[in-house]
Protein backbone atom coordinates (compact mmCIF):
# COMPACT_ATOMS: atom_id res chain seq x y z
CA UNK A 1 0.00 0.00 0.00
CA UNK A 2 1.43 3.62 -1.02
CA UNK A 3 0.84 6.53 1.62
CA UNK A 4 -1.74 8.67 -0.25
CA UNK A 5 -3.73 11.65 0.88
CA UNK A 6 -6.99 12.13 -0.80
CA UNK A 7 -6.07 13.32 -4.16
CA UNK A 8 -7.66 12.85 -7.49
CA UNK A 9 -8.35 15.12 -10.68
CA UNK A 10 -11.56 16.44 -8.97
CA UNK A 11 -11.51 19.66 -7.43
CA UNK A 12 -8.03 20.53 -8.79
CA UNK A 13 -6.80 24.04 -8.10
CA UNK A 14 -7.02 26.41 -11.07
CA UNK A 15 -3.44 26.75 -10.81
CA UNK A 16 -3.02 22.56 -11.59
CA UNK A 17 -6.01 22.38 -13.75
CA UNK A 18 -5.06 21.67 -17.53
CA UNK A 19 -1.46 20.52 -16.24
CA UNK A 20 -1.97 17.38 -15.58
CA UNK A 21 -1.33 13.76 -17.20
CA UNK A 22 -2.92 10.04 -16.84
CA UNK A 23 0.96 8.61 -17.71
CA UNK A 24 2.44 6.39 -15.15
CA UNK A 25 5.83 7.65 -15.22
CA UNK A 26 7.31 5.04 -12.33
CA UNK A 27 5.30 1.94 -14.28
CA UNK A 28 8.75 0.38 -14.79
CA UNK A 29 8.84 -0.21 -11.06
CA UNK A 30 6.19 -2.25 -10.83
CA UNK A 31 7.14 -4.92 -13.74
CA UNK A 32 10.35 -6.47 -15.23
CA UNK A 33 10.84 -5.01 -18.30
CA UNK A 34 7.94 -1.69 -17.26
CA UNK A 35 4.83 -3.93 -18.39
CA UNK A 36 3.11 -7.00 -17.09
CA UNK A 37 3.55 -10.19 -18.80
CA UNK A 38 0.29 -13.04 -19.27
CA UNK A 39 1.77 -16.38 -18.45
CA UNK A 40 -0.16 -19.67 -20.10
CA UNK A 41 2.51 -22.31 -18.90
CA UNK A 42 0.53 -25.32 -17.91
CA UNK A 43 -2.34 -24.31 -19.52
CA UNK A 44 -3.33 -21.81 -16.41
CA UNK A 45 -2.99 -17.92 -16.94
CA UNK A 46 -0.87 -16.07 -14.74
CA UNK A 47 -0.03 -12.02 -14.56
CA UNK A 48 3.44 -11.91 -13.73
CA UNK A 49 4.50 -7.78 -12.92
CA UNK A 50 7.78 -7.71 -11.48
CA UNK A 51 8.18 -10.31 -9.44
CA UNK A 52 4.72 -11.15 -8.36
CA UNK A 53 2.57 -13.83 -10.24
CA UNK A 54 -1.20 -13.94 -9.72
CA UNK A 55 -3.48 -16.52 -10.93
CA UNK A 56 -6.21 -15.56 -12.83
CA UNK A 57 -9.15 -16.45 -11.24
CA UNK A 58 -12.70 -17.95 -12.44
CA UNK A 59 -15.19 -15.16 -11.57
CA UNK A 60 -16.87 -15.36 -8.15
CA UNK A 61 -13.62 -17.63 -6.78
CA UNK A 62 -10.53 -16.97 -5.51
CA UNK A 63 -8.45 -19.90 -6.53
CA UNK A 64 -10.19 -21.91 -9.52
CA UNK A 65 -8.49 -20.94 -12.72
CA UNK A 66 -10.14 -18.59 -15.05
CA UNK A 67 -10.18 -21.22 -18.28
CA UNK A 68 -10.32 -17.91 -20.08
CA UNK A 69 -9.63 -13.95 -20.76
CA UNK A 70 -11.94 -11.58 -22.40
CA UNK A 71 -8.98 -8.87 -23.82
CA UNK A 72 -8.70 -6.39 -26.68
CA UNK A 73 -6.13 -6.74 -28.55
CA UNK A 74 -4.47 -3.75 -28.68
CA UNK A 75 -2.32 -4.30 -31.07
CA UNK A 76 0.75 -6.70 -32.48
CA UNK A 77 4.20 -6.86 -33.86
CA UNK A 78 3.74 -8.32 -37.37
CA UNK A 79 6.71 -9.97 -37.36
CA UNK A 80 7.77 -13.31 -35.53
CA UNK A 81 9.61 -12.66 -33.01
CA UNK A 82 12.47 -15.14 -31.86
CA UNK A 83 13.92 -16.25 -27.77
CA UNK A 84 17.22 -18.35 -27.38
CA UNK A 85 18.40 -19.02 -23.40
CA UNK A 86 21.76 -20.64 -23.81
CA UNK A 87 20.93 -22.90 -20.32
CA UNK A 88 16.99 -22.85 -21.11
CA UNK A 89 14.68 -21.02 -19.54
CA UNK A 90 13.83 -20.88 -15.58
CA UNK A 91 10.27 -20.67 -14.27
CA UNK A 92 10.29 -17.89 -12.30
CA UNK A 93 13.32 -16.25 -13.82
CA UNK A 94 13.58 -12.39 -14.65
CA UNK A 95 16.73 -13.06 -16.49
CA UNK A 96 17.70 -11.74 -19.71
CA UNK A 97 17.36 -14.13 -22.87
CA UNK A 98 21.09 -14.78 -24.15
CA UNK A 99 19.84 -13.51 -27.71
CA UNK A 100 16.45 -12.28 -29.13
CA UNK A 101 14.94 -10.93 -32.02
CA UNK A 102 11.95 -8.97 -32.36
CA UNK A 103 11.48 -8.88 -36.34
CA UNK A 104 12.61 -12.27 -37.13
CA UNK A 105 15.18 -11.31 -39.12
CA UNK A 106 18.17 -10.16 -36.86
CA UNK A 107 19.04 -10.25 -33.00
CA UNK A 108 17.82 -7.11 -31.09
CA UNK A 109 21.10 -4.94 -30.82
CA UNK A 110 20.97 -4.76 -26.77
CA UNK A 111 21.14 -9.09 -26.94
CA UNK A 112 23.33 -10.12 -24.62
CA UNK A 113 25.11 -12.51 -26.78
CA UNK A 114 24.55 -12.10 -30.43
CA UNK A 115 24.36 -15.54 -31.29
CA UNK A 116 24.52 -14.83 -35.35
CA UNK A 117 24.06 -11.79 -37.81
CA UNK A 118 20.83 -12.94 -39.32
CA UNK A 119 18.22 -14.99 -37.64
CA UNK A 120 17.91 -17.46 -41.25
CA UNK A 121 21.40 -18.72 -40.57
CA UNK A 122 21.80 -19.27 -36.84
CA UNK A 123 22.35 -22.69 -35.46
CA UNK A 124 19.69 -22.22 -33.27
CA UNK A 125 17.05 -21.42 -35.58
CA UNK A 126 17.41 -24.63 -37.45
CA UNK A 127 14.56 -27.54 -37.22
CA UNK A 128 16.57 -30.18 -35.01
CA UNK A 129 18.43 -27.76 -32.60
CA UNK A 130 16.26 -29.27 -30.13
CA UNK A 131 15.28 -32.30 -29.30
CA UNK A 132 12.41 -32.89 -26.40
CA UNK A 133 11.75 -34.83 -24.05
CA UNK A 134 9.41 -37.38 -26.19
CA UNK A 135 12.79 -37.37 -28.95
CA UNK A 136 10.93 -35.15 -31.28
CA UNK A 137 12.52 -32.10 -33.43
CA UNK A 138 12.15 -28.51 -32.39
CA UNK A 139 14.14 -25.22 -33.02
CA UNK A 140 16.21 -24.03 -29.80
CA UNK A 141 15.43 -20.23 -30.47
CA UNK A 142 11.66 -20.35 -30.06
CA UNK A 143 9.23 -18.86 -32.49
CA UNK A 144 6.37 -16.35 -31.56
CA UNK A 145 4.67 -13.22 -31.93
CA UNK A 146 3.52 -10.42 -29.38
CA UNK A 147 0.53 -9.26 -28.70
CA UNK A 148 -0.16 -6.17 -26.45
CA UNK A 149 -3.67 -6.81 -25.39
CA UNK A 150 -5.88 -5.44 -22.27
CA UNK A 151 -8.51 -7.08 -20.34
CA UNK A 152 -11.58 -5.81 -21.47
CA UNK A 153 -12.27 -4.48 -17.51
CA UNK A 154 -9.43 -2.74 -17.60
CA UNK A 155 -8.40 -1.52 -21.14
CA UNK A 156 -5.45 0.95 -19.84
CA UNK A 157 -3.48 -1.34 -18.43
CA UNK A 158 -1.71 -3.32 -21.48
CA UNK A 159 0.29 -6.72 -20.98
CA UNK A 160 2.07 -8.51 -22.98
CA UNK A 161 0.90 -11.84 -24.59
CA UNK A 162 3.33 -14.03 -26.18
CA UNK A 163 1.34 -16.32 -28.71
CA UNK A 164 3.72 -19.85 -28.92
CA UNK A 165 4.90 -21.11 -32.23
CA UNK A 166 2.10 -23.86 -31.91
CA UNK A 167 -0.86 -20.99 -31.86
CA UNK A 168 0.50 -18.74 -35.29
CA UNK A 169 -1.43 -20.58 -37.78
CA UNK A 170 -5.17 -20.30 -35.44
CA UNK A 171 -4.45 -16.38 -34.87
CA UNK A 172 -3.55 -15.61 -38.59
CA UNK A 173 -6.84 -17.67 -39.22
CA UNK A 174 -8.35 -15.25 -36.24
CA UNK A 175 -7.03 -13.02 -38.33
CA UNK A 176 -8.25 -13.36 -41.61
CA UNK A 177 -11.70 -13.86 -40.48
CA UNK A 178 -11.90 -10.27 -38.63
CA UNK A 179 -10.13 -8.58 -41.92
CA UNK A 180 -12.68 -10.46 -44.32
CA UNK A 181 -15.49 -8.57 -42.46
CA UNK A 182 -13.66 -5.65 -42.38
CA UNK A 183 -12.93 -5.52 -38.66
CA UNK A 184 -9.69 -4.28 -36.80
CA UNK A 185 -9.03 -6.90 -33.62
CA UNK A 186 -9.23 -3.54 -31.22
CA UNK A 187 -12.20 -3.09 -32.05
CA UNK A 188 -13.74 -6.50 -31.25
CA UNK A 189 -13.75 -8.07 -27.15
CA UNK A 190 -11.58 -11.82 -27.71
CA UNK A 191 -12.11 -14.49 -25.86
CA UNK A 192 -8.64 -16.23 -25.20
CA UNK A 193 -8.73 -19.74 -24.32
CA UNK A 194 -6.49 -23.09 -24.49
CA UNK A 195 -6.97 -25.81 -26.58
CA UNK A 196 -7.52 -28.75 -24.40
CA UNK A 197 -7.31 -31.46 -26.88
CA UNK A 198 -3.15 -30.80 -27.34
CA UNK A 199 -0.63 -31.68 -25.00
CA UNK A 200 1.08 -28.48 -24.96
CA UNK A 201 -0.11 -24.86 -24.10
CA UNK A 202 -1.85 -23.75 -27.46
CA UNK A 203 -4.13 -21.00 -27.61
CA UNK A 204 -7.45 -20.53 -28.80
CA UNK A 205 -9.54 -16.99 -30.27
CA UNK A 206 -13.07 -16.37 -30.57
CA UNK A 207 -15.03 -12.79 -31.26
CA UNK A 208 -17.69 -12.69 -28.73
CA UNK A 209 -18.91 -8.68 -29.61
CA UNK A 210 -17.91 -5.46 -30.14
CA UNK A 211 -16.52 -3.13 -28.39
CA UNK A 212 -18.89 -0.69 -26.30
CA UNK A 213 -18.91 3.34 -27.05
CA UNK A 214 -17.41 3.57 -23.48
CA UNK A 215 -14.71 0.98 -24.31
CA UNK A 216 -14.07 2.45 -27.79
CA UNK A 217 -13.16 5.89 -26.16
CA UNK A 218 -10.85 4.05 -23.50
CA UNK A 219 -9.34 1.93 -25.94
CA UNK A 220 -8.76 4.73 -28.43
CA UNK A 221 -6.80 6.72 -25.16
CA UNK A 222 -4.61 3.68 -24.07
CA UNK A 223 -3.66 3.83 -27.58
CA UNK A 224 -2.39 7.17 -27.92
CA UNK A 225 -1.42 8.04 -23.71
CA UNK A 226 0.55 4.63 -23.82
CA UNK A 227 1.45 4.33 -27.55
CA UNK A 228 5.44 4.38 -25.79
CA UNK A 229 4.49 1.37 -23.36
CA UNK A 230 2.64 -0.28 -26.72
CA UNK A 231 5.59 -0.12 -28.72
CA UNK A 232 7.79 -1.75 -26.27
CA UNK A 233 5.38 -4.66 -25.96
CA UNK A 234 5.09 -5.52 -29.14
CA UNK A 235 8.91 -5.16 -30.11
CA UNK A 236 8.49 -2.98 -32.90
CA UNK A 237 11.35 -0.57 -31.26
CA UNK A 238 14.43 -2.22 -30.46
CA UNK A 239 14.16 -1.85 -26.56
CA UNK A 240 15.14 -3.98 -23.77
CA UNK A 241 12.30 -6.64 -23.01
CA UNK A 242 13.08 -8.79 -20.15
CA UNK A 243 9.93 -9.72 -19.52
CA UNK A 244 10.08 -12.77 -21.76
CA UNK A 245 7.68 -15.84 -21.07
CA UNK A 246 9.06 -19.64 -22.96
CA UNK A 247 7.88 -20.40 -25.60
CA UNK A 248 5.98 -23.66 -25.47
CA UNK A 249 7.37 -26.70 -27.46
CA UNK A 250 10.39 -24.54 -29.00
CA UNK A 251 12.29 -23.33 -25.54
CA UNK A 252 15.83 -25.86 -25.31
CA UNK A 253 16.02 -28.24 -22.91
CA UNK A 254 20.07 -27.87 -21.90
CA UNK A 255 19.87 -27.71 -18.27
CA UNK A 256 16.57 -26.75 -17.89
CA UNK A 257 13.96 -27.95 -16.19
CA UNK A 258 12.22 -30.37 -18.44
CA UNK A 259 8.80 -29.51 -19.63
CA UNK A 260 6.12 -32.00 -20.32
CA UNK A 261 6.42 -34.30 -23.13
CA UNK A 262 4.31 -32.78 -26.54
CA UNK A 263 3.31 -34.80 -29.34
CA UNK A 264 4.70 -33.53 -32.52
CA UNK A 265 1.68 -33.12 -34.81
CA UNK A 266 0.16 -30.04 -34.13
CA UNK A 267 -3.92 -30.31 -34.65
CA UNK A 268 -4.98 -29.02 -37.58
CA UNK A 269 -7.17 -25.41 -37.27
CA UNK A 270 -9.44 -25.27 -40.55
CA UNK A 271 -10.57 -21.97 -41.72
CA UNK A 272 -14.33 -22.94 -40.98
CA UNK A 273 -13.59 -23.84 -37.67
CA UNK A 274 -12.94 -19.93 -37.06
CA UNK A 275 -15.80 -19.16 -39.05
CA UNK A 276 -18.06 -20.87 -36.63
CA UNK A 277 -16.06 -18.92 -33.57
CA UNK A 278 -17.09 -16.15 -34.97
CA UNK A 279 -21.19 -16.95 -36.03
CA UNK A 280 -22.07 -14.86 -32.67
CA UNK A 281 -21.08 -11.58 -33.98
CA UNK A 282 -23.20 -9.36 -36.36
CA UNK A 283 -20.36 -7.59 -38.48
CA UNK A 284 -23.08 -5.72 -40.57
CA UNK A 285 -24.75 -3.56 -37.82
Amino acid sequence: MSDMVAINSVGLPAHIQGKTKTTNLFAAAVSVGGFPVISIKGKVFHIQRGDVRELVTKAGTDDEPAPSLEVVILSVNPNKSKVYYNTGFIEGSVAKPTCYSNNGVAPAEDAEEQQSKKCNVCPHNQWGSRITDSGGKGKACGDSMRLCVAAAGMINDPMLLRVPAATLKTLGLYGTQLSKRGVEPQYVITKVGFDYNVAHPALTFKAVRFVEEAELALVEDTLVEEAELIDQITGVTERPSVSVEPVGETKPTAKAKKPKPVKKEVKEVKEDEVDEALDNLDFDD
